[in-house]
């Protein structure tokens, strides 16, 4: 027997942390396809725009999709096509959700590799990027006001010609140029970046001092990793937070614009279709339902300031198939779930290594409690619960291979320990408690 301790009148004053954000919006197939319901059903509060009108074309918010001809005249509007994006991002507005612009290009896979080249003119790709921003927050050329506060420059440059045919010092160089401008154009705004694909204090420190020697801002550091190990993810945020204090950035945040489940790390790649294709089948299952769950409770108590899941959309790394929604859909969702209950309230115990345990409660004084049994095999678990009795409606929801995310238990009230047994080798437990009277202390 495992036992989950939850003291209901030890709040933390912390909120709970809304790291589930996602990659990529809510329309694809040039806005054919709109799955805006799976994202307020999630609650999702940050969508980074990259990848973005998969599985089509990837390139709705690119430069070279907005303004496609470089040598045209970057003041002139006539010279952009920006209806396609403003779809998207009105439809991210409509959710509420924040979006995080990635000023640059998607990965190029072709022979000549048109798109990853370095900018022939840093300043004019620069002042493009000005008048992109104008659009979306000034109301410049027919725009809007949308309040964009995310403006991350490139993605992966250290992934080599796919995405940038450069060396890395000339890419740190370019970075230095177009945020230096952006910030003065808009210093109210955050610039960064880059989105390094491989993390690693050289690689961090190396962009980051160069920042610094430049006078180039830093708002937000951002780097991606698709990972075998729940600490692992945990320790990169200390780690980040780290080596940007001793390069001179202390108030820079730290986003993970990039992470999934992977247990089959550089293999992966390797791999042939019809294996590969199963392989991250699996890893849109349960283990990874229960895993990003872990994840996402661990990274309460790190320094991470934004993450974003890869990703959402109908491709094979989404959290829906066809608009079918697959187990780390449901997963997703029983995180926000638990974020709508905004104060963390004190909750430990004695879990097998990788599973955590969450708690929060609402204005209203009621709980929830979000448990990921990763790998954990079947248990039992008693979650002791102060004033249990104070609640009149309890609901346990399961994330397992029978249940997604459905109601295993209620009940009005409970006295003692609430018993919850778990079946299979990873779950998910999402505990719903409605407050029936008012607290000793309110009276």
């Amino acid at each position: 027997m495992k036992t989950i301790t939850v003291r209901f009148d030890r709040q933390s004053g912390q909120a709970v942390k809304p790291v589930h954000g996602i990659c990529n919006g809510p329309l694809s197939e040039s806005g054919l396809i709109d799955t805006s319901a799976f994202y307020e059903e999630i609650g999702i509060p940050f969508i980074r725009l990259h990848d973005t009108d998969t599985p089509t074309s990837r390139t709705l918010v690119d430069i070279s999709r907005i303004f496609p001809n470089f040598d045209a005249d970057e003041s002139d509007p006539a010279n952009y096509f920006f209806e396609h994006t403003d779809q998207l991002l009105l439809a991210i507005d409509r959710l509420g959700a924040k979006p995080i612009y990635r000023l640059g290009e998607s990965i190029d896979h072709s022979i000549f590799k048109r798109y990853a080249r370095p900018p022939k003119d840093f300043e004019k790709w620069t002042r493009i990027c000005v008048n992109i921003i104008r659009h979306y927050n000034e109301g410049w050329a027919g725009g809007f006001t949308l309040g964009i506060s995310y403006w991350e420059i490139w993605n992966e440059p250290d992934l080599g010609p796919k995405m940038w045919t450069g060396t890395l010092e000339a890419f740190n160089d370019f970075y230095a140029t177009a945020a230096r401008e952006l910030k003065k154009r808009f210093p109210h705004l955050k610039f960064g970046g880059p989105g390094h694909c491989a993390f690693g204090e050289e690689k961090v420190k190396a962009f980051a001092e160069n920042c610094a020697k430049h006078g180039a801002p830093l708002d937000f550091y951002s780097f991606h990793y698709y990972s075998p190990s729940d600490t692992e993810l945990l320790q990169m945020a200390l780690d980040a937070r780290r080596w940007l204090d001793e390069s001179g950035f202390p108030d820079t945040e730290i986003h993970l614009n990039e992470w999934h489940y992977n247990p089959y790390g550089g293999a992966l790649w390797g791999m042939g279709p019809v294996e590969q294709n199963e392989a991250i089948r699996f890893m849109r299952g349960l283990e990874s339902a229960a895993f990003l769950n872990t994840v996402l409770i661990g990274w309460q108590d790190t320094p991470i300031d934004r993450a974003f899941y890869y990703t959402v959309t109908t491709t094979r790394w989404g959290l829906y198939d066809d608009r079918t929604p697959n187990k780390t859909y449901y997963g997703m969702q029983a995180f926000g779930e638990l974020t709508r209950y905004g104060e963390r309230v004190a909750a430990a115990g004695n879990l097998p290594e990788g599973s955590r345990t969450l708690a929060g409660r609402n204005a209203a004084g009621d709980l929830a409690i979000l448990t990921a049994c990763w790998k954990s095999g079947p248990l039992e678990i008693a979650f002791d619960i102060d004033g249990i009795e104070r609640f009149g409606s309890i609901e346990v929801r399961m994330l397992d291979p029978t249940h997604d995310l459905e109601k295993v238990f209620s009940a009005g009230t409970v006295s003692g320990p609430l018993k919850v047994r778990t079946v299979s080798e990873s779950s998910v437990i999402l505990i719903e408690m409605k407050k029936s009277r008012p607290d000793p202390a309110e009276k």
